[in-house]
């Protein structure tokens, strides 16, 4: 048996030195916190005005949100690493829908759960469904897209109604808003049966007139807001994006505009000068009340 070795008698080693921790004082943590999301000059604006308390923690969270240091971090955290691919599916919740809704048919959908939240709009979306039921495969043009989520009685939710829609039916859906922030709240709420364009609603219009190879089922106009003192910039607005659009509508289109005969206003509102060339072409009126829709002749 081999004989053992004694074993080394183990060293204490001095423990090490523990290098001095810069130490921050809670006004160096917020002067840097604040650097990086809103700029260093900017931090140095509003750190004497937060820690004297003339400014609120909201009033500083909104100053912050307007400044392009901010808006470049919170780009760089959404959109880093994008690695997605698929079907696009429409988010229910974020509309404010059950999640029951989701395998509903929007004619279901639309009778149970969407109707009791469309207030003075529940009139119009309903014969506007009913007609656009004869339409195999219905292109729907809408200027003006969802803005806020949920927003029922306010808006109508109508870009999430016609990707249910058409979703439904074999259609499409093309929604036209010059504001990204609409844009990205119709893009979270909808499917991929719906595409979003980002500009101008005249040109827009124009430019899809010189592309689509058919006439839309539905054009649904919506997007300039009517100031209630004076509603002729927003009615010739309207006017401008049908004349736009002209090329695309065929026999049988239907034709909406939003905000119609609106409470302190009267009856045009936006369609004030639509309404004109509508009856001056005799286009058939199939309901006239808050929104005002017409069937193109023909």
């Amino acid at each position: 048996m081999a004989e053992k070795k004694p074993s080394k008698p183990r060293v204490k080693r001095a423990p090490a030195k523990k290098q001095n921790a810069p130490t921050f004082s809670a006004e160096d943590i917020l002067r840097a916190i604040l650097a990086g999301l809103g700029g260093s000059d900017h931090a140095g604006e509003i750190v004497p005005r937060l820690l004297d308390q003339s400014l609120t923690p909201h009033e500083v969270l909104r100053e912050l949100a307007s400044r392009s240091e901010f808006e470049r971090l919170y780009k760089l955290a959404r959109t880093s690493d994008i690695m997605e691919s698929g079907r696009v599916e429409a988010d229910y919740g974020y509309v404010g829908l059950p999640p029951e809704a989701r395998e509903m048919s929007f004619q279901e959908g639309f009778e149970t759960i969407i109707k009791p939240r469309l207030a003075h709009r529940v009139e119009s979306f309903a014969v506007m469904f009913e007609a656009l039921r004869s339409f195999h495969a219905p292109l729907i043009l809408e200027t003006g897209c969802l803005r806020v989520p949920n927003n029922w009685d306010g808006d109508g939710q109508s870009t999430f109604q016609f990707d249910w829609f058409a979703r439904d039916h074999q259609g499409e859906v093309i929604s036209i808003d010059i504001n990204p922030d609409s844009i990205e709240s119709a893009r979270r709420a909808c499917s991929g049966a719906t595409s979003l364009i980002l500009n101008d609603s005249v040109a827009s219009l124009h430019m899809l007139a010189q592309r689509c190879a058919r006439p839309a089922a539905l054009i649904y106009l919506d997007s300039f807001d009517l100031d209630h003192a004076n509603p002729t910039p927003s009615a010739i607005h309207h006017a401008m994006e049908l004349a736009a659009v002209r090329p695309l509508i065929g026999p049988g289109t239907l034709i909406c505009v939003d905000d119609f005969n609106v409470e302190g206003v009267g009856p045009g509102g936006k369609g004030l000068v639509v309404d004109q060339f509508m009856n001056a072409i005799r286009a058939e009126v199939l309901y006239s009340g808050y929104q005002k829709i017409w069937r193109f002749p023909g």
